[in-house]
């Protein structure tokens, strides 16, 4: 029998019976997953937002998010939920974390399902209480600095018209790109002179990042990033993660707040920051993240602009002229990887791009 099958977002492998044929189990799930869904959701505190955090085999990584937001107890009426697609050992970790964790109402799901990002993103909305009005999404590797939940509560209880928001992420990275460089990228549209602004290319340019004019006010954004990002409840019923985006689930957070923008105001709100610690673990090598990220940006240019797209092509001129004039250490795997891509994109062997 399954040890958590009490709380378990997906198992459906616990009946001691002769396995029944694929289209009754698929019923049966959803009609189990409805009734435990209603009944789980019944359960919860009656929180006003939710805190969702995914994870996969990163405990440590966990450890330290749970230990800035208790450094901090946010003052907001908060629900924190844990979507844990870890294996059995990392998994029991997780939860003893969580049941440990008292500085919020706490909830650890296990989701034994295909292990994807987006997929579990959409199983906490899903479960989260209807009392649930604002859903915060931060990832399992941030620092959460003082004050974070309590300046986007701030923002979308005092206005009306913003339906997400994100704060500004702090990273460790020391990259400074030149002029020169950012003039070259700017041509092949691999950036863009204005913060928050998605490119026909599938390519975007950050409004999160810290900037010496962070004190100034709220900043417009066409897209936020899934480590810091915030949406009302409402937006989210009409609006989920795509379920066809499985494992690190590339883009997720671009292709849905893309869209959340075309119906809704998205801002980034410079009183609430995190670090975004990036950790090394469940992160593809340069060659499968250039792979994929050749992948994942064909489709998501599919899906928000006309064909026949040249400026996707044109911006893989870019990346390929950066790649062989590059000194950087994974050159070649990287080069690799766009290759392969590109192969990938013109036979559309692959489930995200239909023939």
């Amino acid at each position: 029998m399954c040890a958590s099958r009490s709380a378990c977002l997906t198992c459906l492998r616990c009946s001691p019976n002769a396995p029944l044929r694929p289209h009754v189990q698929r019923l049966l799930y959803r009609s189990i997953s409805h009734v435990a869904s209603v009944l789980m959701s019944s359960s919860l505190p009656k929180a006003s937002e939710a805190v969702v955090i995914c994870t996969r085999n990163r405990p440590d990584e966990l450890e330290r998010t749970l230990d800035s937001i208790a450094a901090h107890p946010p003052s907001v009426d908060l629900l924190l939920a844990v979507v844990d697609a870890s294996d059995a050992a990392a998994r029991t970790r997780t939860r003893a974390l969580i049941e440990d964790f008292d500085s919020l109402p706490s909830v650890h799901w296990p989701y034994t399902d295909m292990p994807s990002l987006a997929r579990q993103r959409n199983a906490a909305i899903d479960h989260l209480p209807s009392s649930v009005e604002i859903v915060h999404f931060i990832d399992d590797d941030v620092t959460v600095h003082p004050g974070y939940f309590e300046a986007l509560s701030r923002l979308f209880r005092r206005d009306s018209d913003v339906g997400g928001a994100g704060g500004v992420i702090v990273t460790h990275s020391d990259d400074t790109t030149s002029s020169v460089v950012e003039r070259l990228r700017r041509l092949f549209l691999l950036s863009h002179p204005s913060a928050g602004h998605v490119l026909p290319s599938g390519y975007a340019t950050s409004a999160q990042h810290p900037t010496p004019s962070d004190g100034n006010g709220l900043q417009e954004t066409e897209w936020l990033s899934g480590c810091s990002s915030s949406y009302r409840r409402s937006l989210l019923d009409q609006h989920r993660f795509d379920k066809n985006l499985t494992g690190y689930s590339m883009l997720e957070d671009l292709d849905l707040s893309y869209r959340i923008h075309r119906q809704a105001q998205l801002v980034v709100q410079p009183e609430a920051r995190l670090t975004h610690r990036r950790s090394p673990r469940n992160r593809f090598d340069a060659e499968r993240y250039g792979h994929a990220l050749t992948v994942h940006r064909r489709w998501f240019v599919e899906k928000h602009f006309d064909a026949p797209h040249p400026a996707y092509w044109w911006s893989l001129t870019g990346r390929l002229f950066a790649l062989l004039t590059s000194s950087a250490l994974h050159r070649t795997a990287a080069l690799r990887g766009l290759i392969q891509g590109i192969r990938t994109v013109l036979s559309r062997d692959h489930p995200l791009l239909p023939p």
